[in-house]
């Protein structure tokens, strides 16, 4: 990671959220184009990004930076820390909104339809790919860039909570 200043660390750990956020919604939304063609927002905001992918990555990357010259152990504890946060994700979910907003249900290895072997696999290749490829590019970006990497940062912050003041108000 980074050995830079404290504002450096937040904007990564806000870089690494805002990013997984809006290749999680992208994903989501092209994976039920081309399986249940359905074009809708998947996400329980307004915006083009799912917090719980977000989320997911941050976690991901907390605990497993220090693995990250081991990848077969990234891959296998990615599986279990995206089963953890999926099914949790999906449980709270239900309990505050009493909505699904997955359902595995029927799918091999399912659990209470919150979580499969096909999403935790899924999340697991996502997880080398944000480990690999797209962590090393947000420190770059942080490590080159004087004032974009703050404004960048602070526009998503202000939109974000934006999207959650509203989604209040009008959805739920």
């Amino acid at each position: 990671m980074l050995e830079k200043s404290l504002n450096d660390k937040v904007y990564y750990w806000v870089l690494i959220f805002l990013i997984s956020s809006f290749i999680g919604w992208v994903y989501e939304e092209i994976f039920y184009f081309i399986f249940e063609n359905i074009v809708t927002n998947r996400g329980f905001l307004y915006g083009p990004y799912l917090p719980v992918y977000g989320w997911g990555s941050v976690i991901l990357m907390f605990i497993l930076k220090k693995y990250k010259n081991r990848p077969i152990v990234v891959f296998l504890l990615s599986i279990l820390i995206t089963s953890i946060v999926e099914y949790v994700t999906g449980y709270a979910m239900f309990k505050i909104y009493n909505r699904t907003w997955w359902d595995y249900t029927g799918l091999f290895l399912n659990i209470n339809g919150y979580v499969c072997l096909r999403s935790v696999i899924t999340f697991a290749i996502g997880t080398m790919i944000l480990m690999y490829i797209l962590e090393p590019m947000i420190v770059k970006f942080i490590s080159n860039s004087k004032y974009i990497k703050k404004y960048v940062c602070y526009i998503f912050i202000i939109i974000f909570i934006i999207d959650n003041i509203l989604t209040y108000i009008f959805r739920y």
